[in-house]
């Protein structure tokens, strides 16, 4: 089958003929790709490592590179195992990525994301870009023919924000500051929006992003490269700073900034995945009661299951987030190269049908 598969740090390769999929699991399916994006931990990946592991397995999965990669996915069921029940085959899905194990102290509790012995599916085990890769029934998340399966791709970084802005609390009525325009945050925009924010500030460098944040539903815009933005920033927020602040923006400068500027006992969100200490004014935290959270992930029966159903209804469109659709025997020149440099693209979606680009 065709796939792009990650070797080692700054080496992805397309191969045309990869094996298929290892035989299924009673309680799997196979499902047949239609679009696969590529997120900001595939890229940090591809630049210095993050994630997929390299020269040493990964103690749950058993797998390292080289490695199939992706985990935004959509797609259509082409098999069932022998105990799946409630999907057939050639029904359109999206794609929850995390396998977990079910019996650790965390999912007896019901708390899938925080698995002891998770498994995300293109990141330590063949992921959904290529013809088609295995992942759990219960992952499957039917949607109706309205929902293009491009956007239906989108539902795992829209869950992302949906679990951001629920750790947040953002309540009716909040100020909301989103930091970093890149596709989390955009989704972080919408799905704050969504909870009731009565403004949504996104801090970006200018350009499509910044213009992508107010379709998505900012209601005031900042570059951050302007000298102006930070009196503006306080004068949005009356002098006292925003209620929540959601940390998306990838670099250590921008996490301290989401901390000076979250309110006096307000919250300040950390989604980016950075293996790095971050300096912090103890005093600062401390004085002012602010709230430091991390959020990572999402599961299949609530925050992904949400934005299935917020993309389907039209609560969320996710049309500006896409810039390109690639075949994937271009990913990576055309996705993975292109975004080392190209800061117009924000999501690059990737097929292995070339009748669905266009």
């Amino acid at each position: 089958m065709k796939a792009i598969v990650f070797y080692n740090v700054g080496d992805i390769r397309f191969e045309p003929n990869w094996p298929e999929p290892r035989p299924l699991k009673p309680d799997e399916v196979r499902i047949a790709t239609d679009w696969c994006g590529i997120c900001g931990t595939d890229m940090e990946d591809y630049k210095t490592g993050a994630i997929i592991p390299v020269g040493k397995p990964h103690p749950v999965s058993g797998r390292m590179a080289p490695m199939v990669i992706g985990h935004e996915y959509s797609g259509r069921v082409m098999e069932l195992g022998s105990e799946v029940k409630g999907l057939k085959i050639g029904q359109r899905v999206a794609i929850e990525c995390l396998r977990v194990c079910g019996h650790c102290f965390w999912c007896k509790r019901g708390e899938y994301a925080a698995c002891l012995n998770q498994v995300s599916i293109g990141q330590v085990d063949d992921g959904g870009m290529a013809d088609c890769f295995n992942v759990p029934a219960m992952n499957c998340i039917p949607i109706p023919d309205s929902l293009p399966a491009d956007a239906a791709a989108l539902a795992e970084p829209l869950a992302v924000m949906v679990r951001g802005v629920q750790k947040g609390r953002v309540q009716v009525g909040d100020i909301v500051t989103i930091i970093g325009a890149g596709a989390i945050g955009l989704c972080g925009i919408a799905a704050a929006r969504l909870a009731g924010a009565s403004q949504v500030i996104a801090l970006t460098h200018g350009g499509n992003r910044a213009e992508a944040a107010r379709q998505m539903g900012a209601s005031t815009v900042l570059d951050t490269r302007e000298d102006y933005w930070k009196e503006a920033f306080y004068d949005l927020t009356h002098g006292l700073g925003s209620d929540v602040v959601i940390e998306a923006c990838a670099n250590l400068a921008g996490m301290r900034e989401a901390v000076e500027l979250t309110r006096r006992q307000g919250r300040c969100v950390f989604s980016s995945v950075i293996n790095a200490d971050v300096s912090l004014n103890a005093f600062d935290i401390m004085f002012k009661e602010k709230e430091i959270i991390g959020t990572d992930a999402h599961q299949a029966d609530r925050e992904f299951l949400w934005a299935v159903q917020f993309l389907a209804d039209g609560r969320i469109d996710v049309k500006p987030i896409i810039t390109s659709r690639i075949y994937i025997a271009d990913a990576v020149e055309m996705g993975f190269n292109r975004l080392l440099t190209d800061r117009s693209q924000i999501k690059i979606l990737v097929t292995p049908h070339k009748d669905l680009v266009k």
